[in-house]
């Protein structure tokens, strides 16, 4: 366990990690970043998506699983703008 256990420190120490918990807005490919480096070091998550409305802005939700009872939840809004079709810079 200590091994998985280094490696949830290290998706703290993550500069995208550090946005998305600070409730900043990031683009789309950003997201698609931490995804990837969630899944290479073999991490479980969920994500699932909300299209919005003309009240709630489109946004997702990140759910990474630390162990059968804790888990981390982050609502994610995209970047005014941004959505499945905006480029990458």
């Amino acid at each position: 366990m200590a091994v998985f256990d280094n490696q949830i420190m290290s998706v703290f120490s993550w500069d995208i990690c550090r946005q998305i918990a600070g409730g900043e807005q990031i683009p789309l490919y950003k997201l698609n970043i931490f995804t990837a480096m969630l899944a290479n070091n073999c991490i479980p998550y969920e994500l699932s998506y909300s299209p919005g409305s003309r009240k709630e802005a489109p946004a997702y939700q990140l759910t990474i699983h630390i162990n059968p009872t804790a888990t981390l939840v982050f609502t994610i809004a995209l970047a005014s703008g941004a959505t499945a079709f905006t480029p990458s810079p």
